[in-house]
């Protein structure tokens, strides 16, 4: 089963993979934003998996791993280009040499540069998706990046685009001043933006979401002694991120999750493919996009989508538990 990308008629499957944590190793303001240390070849398994079991969204970024996540998926994906949906985004610049993230550019010139490079690395002649990746902009830079995506989509160059931000009033402009067809958000069960999904709702945007397995930490395998060390972004210390503190999970969540685990294994899910099967209830429109970094992974998210949503009982359940 499919759903379209927007208005599009862009079919993409029920979820998609983030790919955050394939990009390996890259620096954000001195620390470390990526997950360790990974196994391309691995990472390409995992990725041929994914397109066994009926899943063809592919999500990354030009800066995870700084390019490296764009050509591990251009060297996986070769072959499948005509099966499969790219998203990727732009919006950040990078020293490719130093592995780290140096700025933002949103000009049209450098736009254009940006979408070269990702070509090239994706081994494309067209990016499905192409997203913003900067959180929140002024309302006369937005006119510019949609004028400028406008032009590349007439070009053939990109299908669509989208925009990754949680922020309801970029949102908002987006959904009513662009031809685009994606919001890209946070989205899981311990919280979200109740008014973007609704956003998406009434414009027929695709809500693509990430973080749906709270960086790891529904995945149950954390607990209270649970250490990262700061080679990993769960504990470089970034104040963004609510889920692990000092490079250890967050009592708070543990707490929640012990709440509500039962009911995300309701019927023989495992605590991940619950997690999935929330964000399917809570919305129609919602796409999530976990991350993976081995075939094993993928194989248990993929498995998510025979079990389906939960039912709105059980989602009224976790809501009075946990207090969404």
């Amino acid at each position: 089963m499919k759903r379209e990308l927007g208005k599009t008629g862009i079919e993409i499957s029920l979820l998609g993979l983030g790919c955050w944590a394939i990009g390996g190793p890259f620096l954000l303001e001195g620390k470390q934003d990526g997950w360790g240390e990974v196994n391309d070849e691995e990472s390409i398994l995992a990725i041929h998996e994914a397109i066994e079991r009926n899943i063809n969204y592919f999500d990354t970024s030009d800066v995870y791993g700084i390019g490296h996540s764009e050509r591990v998926l251009g060297r996986a994906l070769k072959e499948y280009r005509d099966k499969v949906v790219i998203a990727t985004k732009f919006g950040f610049t990078y020293d490719e040499e130093k592995r780290e993230i140096t700025g933002q550019n949103i000009t049209p010139e450098y736009i254009r540069k940006a979408c070269e490079k990702s070509l090239k690395r994706l081994q494309t002649d067209f990016i499905d998706v192409y997203q913003i990746h900067l959180w929140s902009l002024p309302q006369e830079k937005v006119d510019i990046v949609i004028e400028t995506l406008n032009q590349l989509q007439k070009e053939g160059t990109i299908r669509t685009y989208g925009w990754s931000t949680g922020d309801l009033k970029c949102a908002q402009y987006f959904a009513e001043n662009s031809n685009g067809s994606s919001i890209l958000h946070p989205v899981n069960v311990f919280g979200y933006n109740k008014e973007v999904i609704k956003l998406c709702e009434e414009q027929n945007l695709t809500s693509i979401n990430s973080t749906p397995l709270a960086m790891g930490m529904l995945s149950g395998k954390f607990n209270e002694n649970t250490k990262f060390t700061p080679d990993d972004v769960r504990g470089s210390g970034f104040d963004w991120i609510p889920y692990f503190k000092e490079g250890k999970p967050a009592p708070e969540f543990l707490e929640k999750l012990e709440a509500i685990k039962e009911i995300l294994k309701s019927d023989g899910r495992t605590l991940v493919q619950g997690a999935l099967a929330w964000n399917w209830a809570i919305s129609g429109q919602n796409i999530p996009i976990p991350g993976f970094k081995t075939a094993a992974q993928v194989i248990e998210i993929a498995k998510a989508m025979e079990f389906g949503p939960l039912t709105q009982q059980q989602v009224e359940s976790i809501n009075l538990l946990i207090n969404i």
